[in-house]
């Protein structure tokens, strides 16, 4: 039986945090080789555009963080990103990739995250959101 992969970290939602994503996911690629590059590449990519999202919308007058905890499940795998941001009015179910020669490098996040994860879910919170990824 392979071992269950837990990780987590707390930073400032700023361009180095999309870093630390990275690194937590080559962590798991090591304790969690069982688990096939598709499905570690397309969540790894899922939770990067919602931390993306976070420190791409955080407000310039006042910081803001960002805490990721990722496990591994016995189907799947799991992430939870929360930050203090203000409360976000987020439409998930309405998310849907733009018209081709309307392809950016904004504007398509949640509806890439929605085609890449099994369950994604967003929740406002009194100081903050809550967003959870599952695949598997």
């Amino acid at each position: 039986m392979t071992e269950p992969f837990r990780d987590s970290f707390r930073a400032p939602a700023d361009e180095e945090t999309i870093g630390r994503v990275h690194e937590m996911f080559e962590r798991l690629a090591e304790r969690r080789p069982d688990l096939p590059e598709q499905v570690r590449g397309g969540f790894e990519l899922a939770v990067v555009e919602v931390v993306t999202n976070v420190v791409m919308h955080s407000s310039d007058d006042r910081p803001v963080r960002v805490e990721l905890a990722v496990r591994s499940t016995e189907d799947g795998l799991e992430a939870v990103v929360t930050d203090d941001a203000p409360p976000a009015a987020v439409d998930i179910d309405g998310a849907a990739m733009p018209d081709p020669e309307d392809l950016g490098e904004s504007g398509r996040g949640l509806a890439l995250v929605t085609l890449l994860v099994d369950r994604f879910e967003h929740a406002a919170l009194p100081d903050g959101n809550r967003w959870l990824l599952t695949v598997g």
